[in-house]
């Protein structure tokens, strides 16, 4: 009987931690088992320790000091009157301090003090003292969710730094009015703690929000640390443990439908992206920054279009995940090397603050519970990135295919200058090519609308690819130039550049815009949505361009190829061409750029893949041939007499 009574008391402790199918089984053993097998199958069934997981929220130094200023000493001179009597009775702090050294927060201020009396009722009798007080803090976070602080030890030092001597009455003085001053500081956490909170609860599926919510509620702080950077403060939640997920299946390729899917599903988190770059681009005028800013949301657009085509692996039951891990730790590494400066208004670093911590609270979570079922959901990005900008009134997440003026000014993508009407016809201007009067240093002018109309939807037939050809020939040569006079290039540069646009177009679409789907004339369009004669890719310049004039303009599509080609030349070709003293490198890491994005430059310098070596080669291939001065071959889609 007693055995069954302290059998019963242990299911009582030990049920809400155990499955359901772990409970029949005990009750089975109610009776009749012994203590060592109950033991024995508690273990084999899910845990009942509750696993710790550890949520930083990382407090930078410059906040903490801007807070502590403005509490203290809220003026733009940096000082407070804390006492003062009369002129000989005060005491005044200035240009307060917040550092951490050794791991040790550290508080330091100037100090005027001064201290007197009447003498025989005559003569006053006053002590007047400037020096400093340095504190040794120690931060704590009271039940209100208050970041505070108490005074460990304390020292006082005279004007030139030294061992401050006869300042007793400084000591009664700071500790009657700086001491409390200072305890009485306090910094909010509640507002990140609910944010992150939130962020979470819109990151599960409905079903899952219940064994969300336990955790929650255990939300509790560890202790805190202190670094080179500011103060951590852990949130720690306590997860029980859960049955591993199933193993998914292996990837099967994807399908046409599917992959439609999957870029609806990207869709959020690409605008995701966007807001956040435009934000953080506006925020900070770096240049350095918005070069890094437009890398990391291009870079992104390709590796989405390498998991369309199937080339990288995509997680079945969240495909977000990983390619929101990668954006994320390359997003917060740019903020974050951008944050903390001095010139920082103190409302833009707190919302920064909350921004890198709520998106590293989910992805620690995520890493270290899966069985919560964490996912990066649209309500989740939603709130995330109205935490830059609260007072923002339409949805952040609006996704459209636009041109985003705001995002082209940004990034300096200017605008192409207007085409001038006072030119020759094409007519005139096409006999001129043909009979060779054009000189190759000097941009021939057409008339954009009778070349548009006369490129309009057109396929050539083999009879028509000489006339068809000169006329590309020389629409790539005046966009090439027209690239290279705002770019500003060296001669040396400026022909390697001008020898890249047609081999570039060639590798590209063999100078193709249009071709035949049945008896339809249709842009020439990849798999995952390149299109045109450069190849621009819609996913990849969403807001950028016009989506439908790359499709139906060819002057327009070549205009925008160029102008990618030179950001890449410029951007990427010089830099790495000038390091390794081969100027011809400039050419091939801005092909390899445009082919498959920033991180991609210089893939021809170390062995990539068998299919990209041989795209870098073949472009190569190209290039050598227009240097030399042969013509394309676009019957052939080749250079000269090479084969393709």
């Amino acid at each position: 009987m007693i055995l069954v009574t302290i059998h019963r008391l242990m299911l009582l402790v030990i049920s809400p931690f155990l499955r359901s199918d772990c409970k029949v089984r005990l009750f089975r053993y109610l009776t009749g088992s012994s203590l060592l097998m109950l033991s024995l199958l508690i273990a084999t069934c899910s845990s009942l320790t509750a696993a710790t997981v550890e949520l930083p929220l990382v407090l930078r130094s410059q906040i903490l000091q801007n807070a502590l200023q403005d509490s203290i000493t809220p003026g733009p001179d940096r000082k407070a009157t804390l006492f003062d009597k009369d002129l000989n009775n005060y005491f005044h702090i200035a240009d307060p301090q917040l550092t951490i050294r050794d791991g040790e927060p550290h508080f330091r201020c100037n100090i005027a003090a001064g201290v007197g009396f009447e003498s025989l009722g005559v003569l006053p009798s006053a002590v007047k003292w400037n020096g400093s007080i340095e504190m040794e803090l120690a931060f704590y976070v009271d039940d209100q969710w208050q970041l505070r602080y108490r005074i460990k030890d304390s020292r006082i030092y005279d004007e030139k730094g030294g061992q401050a001597v006869l300042t007793s009455f400084v000591w009664n003085l700071s500790r009657r009015f700086l001491y409390p001053l200072l305890e009485k500081f306090s910094f909010d956490l509640s507002l990140p703690r609910k944010e992150i909170l939130e962020l979470l609860r819109n990151s599960v599926a409905q079903e899952d929000l219940t064994l969300l919510e336990a955790t929650l509620n255990t939300i509790a702080v560890g202790k805190l640390q202190a670094n080179a950077n500011g103060i951590v403060v852990p949130l720690l939640l306590f997860v029980a443990e859960q049955e591993p997920l199933p193993s998914l299946p292996a990837q099967q390729p994807l399908t046409l439908e599917e992959i439609e899917g999957l870029q609806n599903l990207f869709e959020p988190l690409d605008a995701f992206l966007v807001f956040v770059v435009k934000s953080a681009g506006a925020d900070f005028s770096d240049p350095q920054l918005r070069s890094q800013l437009f890398d990391l949301l291009i870079t992104s657009r390709y590796k989405l279009l390498a998991i369309l085509a199937g080339e990288s692996p995509v997680d079945n039951a969240d495909p977000l995940r990983t390619l929101f891990i990668e954006v994320w730790r390359q997003l917060r590494s740019i903020i974050e090397s951008s944050t903390g400066q001095a010139s920082q208004e103190q409302e833009q670093l707190l919302r920064y603050m909350t921004f890198i911590n709520a998106g590293d609270a989910l992805l620690a979570l995520d890493e270290a519970a899966p069985q919560l079922s964490m996912h990066i959901t649209t309500d989740g990005l939603r709130r995330l990135a109205r935490m830059l900008q609260p007072e923002y009134k339409d949805d952040p997440l609006r996704f459209d295919w636009e041109i985003d003026p705001d995002l082209r000014n940004l990034l300096n993508f200017l605008p192409p200058p207007e085409p001038s009407s006072s030119v020759p016809t094409l007519g005139a201007r096409l006999l001129d090519i043909l009979v060779g009067t054009a000189h190759a240093d000097e941009t021939i002018p057409l008339t954009v609308a009778e070349v548009s109309k006369r490129l309009s939807n057109w396929v050539p037939t083999v009879p028509e690819l000489e006339e068809y050809g000169f006329l590309i020939a020389q629409l790539l040569h005046n966009a090439s130039l027209a690239q290279i006079k705002n770019a500003g290039l060296s001669p040396e540069y400026a022909q390697i550049y001008q020898n890249l646009v047609p081999a570039t177009a060639m590798i590209e679409s063999c100078w193709r815009q249009f071709e035949l789907n049945g008896d339809q004339v249709v842009c020439i369009r990849s798999k995952s949505g390149s299109l045109g004669m450069m190849q621009i890719n819609q996913h990849v310049w969403r807001g950028f361009y016009s989506i439908e004039r790359l499709k139906a303009d060819v002057i327009y599509n070549i205009q925008a190829g160029t102008e990618i080609l030179m950001r890449y030349f410029k951007e990427n070709g010089l830099k790495i061409a000038e390091k390794s003293g081969k100027p011809f490198y400039a050419a091939r890491a801005a092909y390899a750029a445009y082919n498959a994005g920033p991180q991609a430059a210089r893939r021809f310098i170390k062995s990539g893949s068998a299919r990209e070596k041989q795209v870098d080669d073949r472009l190569w291939k190209f290039y050598q041939g227009f240097a030399a001065g042969e013509i394309a071959n676009l019957k052939t889609c080749s250079v000269g007499n090479a084969t393709p």
